[in-house]
């Protein structure tokens, strides 16, 4: 039985001497186990962690976590890419950690941990939750550069009232004001909750409408082109294409308002 053994350790040998010669495999290190290729899901795994700081939480004995399918793995690692550096960059330094909940249902982010609920089939709705979550924690890694150098600004229109109390003319949930403010959705002529909220879900609306997702941009008219949305609010438009996400003009999502828009805009920003 010892010499079968010991053939056995020999013909394992060999084979790791002729894989490490073709370049199939890494010469493993002295007392490690054999090494063996990695698999397509390992580099996607490797490529969030080590290209994008984005790492995947295991199950590990959480009966409520499931681990990625491979497709999903996909989405989030071409729409990290696309979002661009500056909105992942900060993760790179302070791993952002996600995980998908068994439990069907939205997403959430908090202390470095961005949540999703299962999606079950629905890619879409892993791809809209990591843009409008990812973004949460690309500002607050960033330092909340929104709140405290732009939401305050023309075209923006936020007023701080409180330590955590933002107030605006046209805030959802309040009495709404008359008057010509910049304004998200087109047709509902408000803005979110809060300025946090605000910025989600201007850049999740943006990215739906330079790649003419329109099936996600809702209300709009929809004989319309997908940049009529930013018709009441192209400060949100230019903001999030120049400054949150830096996107250079040969970024396929770079698209440009008339020329009136793009002027009043810089003159905002620039404020």
């Amino acid at each position: 039985m010892s010499s079968l053994s010991g053939l056995f350790t020999v013909l394992l040998q060999i084979v790791q001497k002729l894989l490490e010669s073709l370049g199939v495999v890494q010469k493993a290190p002295p007392g490690s186990p054999l090494s063996v290729p990695a698999t397509d899901r390992d580099k996607m795994l490797a490529t969030l962690a080590q290209t994008y700081g984005i790492q995947i939480i295991p199950p590990d004995g959480r009966p409520n976590i499931r681990p990625p399918t491979d497709a999903e793995l996909n989405v989030l690692i071409t729409t990290a890419r696309d979002l661009g550096m500056e909105w992942y960059g900060p993760f790179r330094s302070k791993p952002l950690s996600i995980y998908i909940d068994k439990t069907p249902g939205g997403g959430s982010y908090g202390n470095g941990i961005l949540r999703f609920g299962d999606p079950g089939s629905d890619l879409s709705l892993l791809y809209r939750i990591f843009i409008h979550e990812g973004t949460h924690a690309s500002n607050e890694y960033r330092h909340w550069p929104y709140e405290t150098q732009w939401c305050t600004k023309p075209g923006f229109d936020w007023t701080k009232v409180g330590d955590n109390k933002w107030t605006h003319p046209r805030q959802q949930g309040t009495q709404m004001q008359e008057g010509n403010w910049e304004t998200l959705p087109v047709d509902s002529r408000d803005v979110s909750t809060t300025p946090a909220e605000d910025l989600a879900e201007m850049v999740r609306y943006f990215v739906h409408s330079v790649k003419d997702e329109r099936l996600w941009l809702w209300p709009l008219d929809q004989s319309k082109p997908a940049t009529y949305l930013w018709m009441t609010s192209p400060t949100r438009f230019v903001f999030v294409r120049d400054i949150f996400l830096k996107l250079p003009p040969t970024h396929p999502w770079y698209r440009q308002l008339p020329p009136e828009q793009e002027q009043l805009a810089a003159s905002h920003l620039m404020g």
